[in-house]
């Protein structure tokens, strides 16, 4: 055997580094000493519940099991450390190891044995103590199962007394609150931590003494440093480490431990490697030619990426484990994530912002910024208002290309001195509104405004149409509206008209008369005319004699 060789090489008794809780290897540290006298007193003064915890490989199990000897006869124990069980099997193992016969499998039954034998121990002048052994395995209901087994009492002493021994998963789920009544019975509570750096020393010349060498420097101070460093104190791994070092040492014929050899233990047992340096470890013995790109994979850790260039990759680089075993991702992959999204976010901002401008508020925030706000434009009058709302208009066109409104027809002047005026400024006007409405944009509010705003303008150089009050200056003196009749019969829609329910302002529009329709004006109302459409479809409404834009027919 590996342990027999070097122990004649070294001179050894026996092995001082195994794994197994030998109660003899027992070291006593101010930790230990407390841990070991709670557990004591807790069974010898009858306390109830005791919980001893610490991490995996801290020696709770050798703690235990040295604490077992050191119990006078009249403690009676049972041991269990398969915790992997139902509470009925957990019975069972109770019921074995204190030496009782096991006649059935039925819960009540056995308890009721238990209860009989305790009963008889406490008359006998005896302790009985359950010591469980990797309780963090406990499930929470067989923890309340416990808890309820140690209701077991007389008025003055409890019948059975109980030690959980586990690592720190235990203490967490003893602070659950369903387990709270539980936590309330642990009258005593302890908890190993690992060894010292500087006792580590110690530790070592510890284990060695037991068996019965003296030498001292077996192991190289700088040996012994690494051995606290790689271990952190933990006594298995301890162990573990020296064990290996031994065994270089005896295959290099060395009878003194050095930290090389140290380094060698360490580094083939994994203990100083990275997560991702163990993930690469792991996928060389699945595929051999794997260590070459998880190397590559850690030094892309440290490497400055604005400096090198990879080169392109398939996707079985980038994921191995779709082939070969788990994934290794390098710092490079994740480079390019984020290079990723942010070139994503910068897609979305700019989505965003044309999304704003295109939109009527944007369009109003563009044109504060060239300038045309309402102070500019004017404070007053209708013709400003229009003027704005062009203006508005213009720049939504040169954003978005939009349908366009076929030009109005101008409806020919009333009156014998138009005819042979020539063009004037009230003409140019018109022109130039009428090339915009011609440019304006289809469907929107400023449309209908601008095309109202024009035909208003050819309304007042044209002279009156049907429904208008006024005379031209060259057509003789004003009348009052009292004194002209209204026009009636049928007349050409020469522009849209905004048709009403009622003959007042407020009144909803109902319809509206487009270019080319034919209606029959009956009579007037106010300053409203009394309409029927001609034709397939029938309105009835009223039209105000600002928008009757309507054309005797010939």
């Amino acid at each position: 055997m590996r342990g027999a060789m070097y122990n004649a090489h070294f001179k050894f008794r026996e092995a001082p580094f195994g794994v197994t809780p030998d109660p003899q290897f027992y070291y006593s540290n101010a930790v230990y000493r407390e841990a070991l006298a709670t557990l004591c007193y807790g069974i010898d003064a009858r306390k109830g519940f005791v919980v001893v915890a610490g991490e995996a490989g801290t020696g709770k199990t050798t703690l235990l099991r040295k604490a077992m000897r050191s119990f006078e006869s009249n403690i009676k124990l049972a041991y269990v450390c398969n915790t992997l069980v139902s509470f009925t099997e957990l019975l069972r193992l109770i019921l074995h190891d204190l030496g009782l016969p096991i006649s059935t499998d039925d819960k009540l039954t056995m308890i009721g044995q238990l209860n009989e034998y305790l009963i008889e121990q406490l008359t006998a002048g005896n302790v009985v103590a359950l010591l469980i052994d990797e309780a963090q395995d406990l499930s929470p209901e067989i923890l309340e199962e416990l808890r309820l087994l140690g209701n077991l009492e007389t008025d003055k002493d409890k019948l059975l007394h109980m030690v959980l021994i586990g690592q720190p998963e235990l203490e967490r789920k003893l602070n659950q609150a369903n387990l709270r009544q539980l936590k309330q019975r642990v009258a005593l509570r302890c908890r190993l931590e690992p060894i010292g750096a500087d006792e580590v020393g110690a530790y070592i010349d510890s284990r060695l003494q037991t068996i019965g060498h003296r030498c001292t420097d077996l192991f190289d101070p700088d040996a012994v440093k690494k051995i606290a460093l790689s271990s952190k104190g933990i006594p298995r791994l301890i162990n573990i480490i020296c064990d290996n070092a031994l065994v270089i040492a005896y295959a290099m014929a060395e009878f003194k431990v050095c930290a090389t050899m140290i380094d060698e233990v360490t580094d083939d047992l994994l203990i100083n490697r990275t997560p991702t340096e163990r993930e690469i470890w792991a996928q060389t013995l699945i595929n051999p030619t794997a260590e070459k790109e998880g190397a590559r994979a850690v030094q892309a850790e440290e490497r400055d990426f604005s400096t090198t260039e990879e080169p392109i990759k398939t996707k079985s680089d980038y994921f191995p484990a779709l082939i070969d075993g788990p994934a290794i991702v390098s710092a490079k992959n994740e480079s390019r994530v984020r290079q990723s999204i942010g070139a994503l976010m910068i897609v979305v901002t700019l989505t965003i912002l044309g999304v704003f401008l295109y939109s009527e508020k944007g369009g109003k925030v563009v044109l504060e910024l060239a300038g045309h706000d309402e102070s500019t434009v004017g404070n007053g009058g209708e013709e400003n208002k229009y003027a704005k709302l062009r203006t508005a208009d213009e720049i939504s066109s040169r954003m978005i290309p939009q349908a366009t409104l076929p030009e109005p027809s101008t409806p020919e002047p009333v009156g014998k001195n138009n005819a042979d005026k020539s063009p004037t400024a009230a003409d140019s006007k018109i022109a130039a509104a009428d090339r915009h409405s011609a440019a304006a944009p289809l469907g929107t509010n400023e449309t209908i405004y601008a095309t109202v705003n024009n035909l208003n303008l050819q309304k007042i150089a044209a002279g009156p149409t049907l429904g208008d009050d006024k005379q031209s200056e060259n057509s003789g003196p004003r009348r009052d509206d009292k004194e002209k009749t209204p026009g009636t019969g049928n007349f050409d829609v020469v522009a849209a008209s905004f048709v009403r329910g009622k003959p007042t302002s407020n009144a909803d529009i109902i319809a509206t008369l487009k270019p080319g329709s034919h209606v029959n004006v009956s009579g007037r109302t106010g300053d409203y005319y009394q309409v029927r459409t001609l034709g397939n479809e029938t309105i009835h409404g009223y039209v105000h004699r600002e928008d009757a834009f309507f054309q005797k027919r010939k």
